[in-house]
């Protein structure tokens, strides 16, 4: 029960070297999935700028990466999204309260996994419109050992024009839709509801070390 990383952890490993791009068609320039794509291949440059510099504490590259997840992720979307149904019955005190609880769960969920990179590097192949507004990034996790793994980007363009990741897609298997599960059965339980969940991602924060 919200045991689900591998969001965060491939996260992390999609992030920690620059992307290689595959060759793509001219007419694709100045599109709406160039644009998802170069977002993509931003948060890689980013990523690997922070990594790398060594300088840097701890501290400070889990603060740069706090910072992507506002940039580069469209977080009160998505935590509205893995709310589920349950996002119409809650206060707005309560919805207010889960956006900023699951953003820190997920800050604490990834921060603790910066050194763990082993030589993983993406590769972006190509994008697809999935409607007027979203685009999916399909890219691929190269590893030293062990098989490629299929990762793809879901990202949409919010009312101001700005490209931002919604979800991300492991080997087929949506990680948002996942979370959306978990946190359905935790809040389904008899006398739990929405204060519940946010009081179980609280606990699991805190024993992430997050705040």
């Amino acid at each position: 029960m919200l045991r689900n990383k591998i969001l965060p952890v491939l996260f992390l490993i999609a992030c920690f070297s620059v992307p290689a791009m595959a060759p793509t068609d001219a007419r694709a320039e100045n599109t709406k999935e160039q644009g998802a794509i170069n977002l993509i291949k931003s948060i890689g440059n980013q990523a690997v700028q922070t990594l790398s510099n060594k300088s840097l504490s701890e501290k400070q590259k889990e603060q740069d990466f706090d910072k992507f997840l506002d940039t580069d992720f469209d977080m009160p979307l998505i935590a509205r999204f893995v709310l589920g149904r349950y996002w119409r019955s809650a206060t707005d005190a309560e919805r207010q309260e889960f956006q900023s609880v699951f953003r820190n769960y997920m800050v604490a969920s990834y921060s603790q996994r910066i050194g763990s990179y082993s030589g993983e590097n993406i590769k972006i192949n190509n994008a697809t419109s999935l409607n007027d507004k979203e685009s999916l990034v399909y890219t691929v996790i190269e590893r030293p050992q062990g098989p490629p793994i299929k990762l793809d980007w879901r990202v949409r363009k919010n009312g101001s024009g700005q490209q931002k990741v919604i979800d991300v897609i492991v080997e087929g298997v949506s990680m948002a839709q996942t979370q959306r599960s978990e946190f359905a059965t935790v809040a389904g339980k008899p006398g739990v509801g929405v204060p519940g969940l946010i009081k179980e991602l609280q606990a699991k924060t805190k024993a992430e070390g997050g705040s």
